[in-house]
């Protein structure tokens, strides 16, 4: 009798204590999931335009990357990271139809398109962004109100780099896509000009399929393969700011330098 009323206290005091662990745990995981859904939410709002933020210099490029205004300062001129570097590419360039081979980056949208085309500081970094690899690559721009470029101090070198690292024939389709949709569409004819005028002198030789396949097609923006490839509308070609604002003549000259 004692010992079958003393089972029935251990049976309903393990169950009490049971019924008090899954109270706590049910409490612990409803917290942790509140946390993780704050977290999420902050995360996300952080991202809603990540390339807008990083060309306002707001956030970092990743993976191992850094400021925009840093990244113009302290990689200029640093061809060994720019190489090798294959993360930074697709935050400088962005473009609608996909991030690359970089998971960490996203998408431009169209909506961050507009924001960077109309406003001038981003205008700005876009130029120096091309202006980066420009010389990566042995050029240099001559006329930032044109586009027009030429050979730099440094082409013999940065020219044979190009032609043995083929991985940056992808490098350049992205740039003169990404400049089309920042507002620097007029940019795009002078660099595929200068690349043909190299490729047919034999010394961008190896440049040649890639030329003729993608980065010839990318001037005609009436092709079904253009608007299969840039997703772009003519809304999206809008120049940028950076010709139309009352400071372009200074902004101009100051780009030039």
């Amino acid at each position: 009798m004692f010992k079958s009323s003393f089972g029935r206290y251990l049976i309903a005091g393990a169950a009490i204590v049971t019924l008090s662990s899954i109270f706590i745990s049910m409490k612990f995981t409803a917290k942790l999931l509140q946390t993780s859904s704050r977290t999420t939410r902050s995360v996300t709002a952080a991202r809603e335009a990540p390339n807008y933020q990083f060309y306002k210099n707001e956030i970092s490029s990743e993976p191992d990357g850094n400021l925009i205004d840093v990244i113009h300062k302290e990689w200029h001129g640093n061809h060994q990271l720019l190489e090798a570097h294959h993360g930074y590419i697709q935050w400088l360039f962005p473009v609608f139809e996909n991030a690359g081979m970089n998971w960490r980056s996203e998408a431009l949208t169209k909506a961050e398109a507009k924001e960077i085309r109309e406003d001038l500081d981003c205008a700005k970094r876009v130029i120096k962004s091309y202006q980066l690899m420009l010389h990566f690559y042995g050029m240099e721009l001559v006329d930032p109100s044109t586009g027009e470029i030429k050979r730099g101090k440094n082409w013999k070198s940065r020219y044979q780099n190009l032609s043995t690292h083929t991985h940056n024939f992808l490098r350049i389709s992205r740039i003169i896509t990404s400049l089309g949709e920042l507002g620097f569409a007029r940019y795009k004819r002078p660099f595929v000009e200068h690349l043909q005028k190299e490729i047919e002198d034999g010394i961008l030789s190896n440049c040649k399929s890639s030329f003729e396949k993608f980065w010839l097609p990318l001037l005609d923006e009436k092709t079904k393969w253009y608007v299969q490839k840039t997703l772009e509308t003519e809304a999206d070609r809008e120049d940028s700011v950076y010709f139309k604002d009352s400071e372009s003549s200074d902004s101009q000259e100051e780009m030039s330098q």
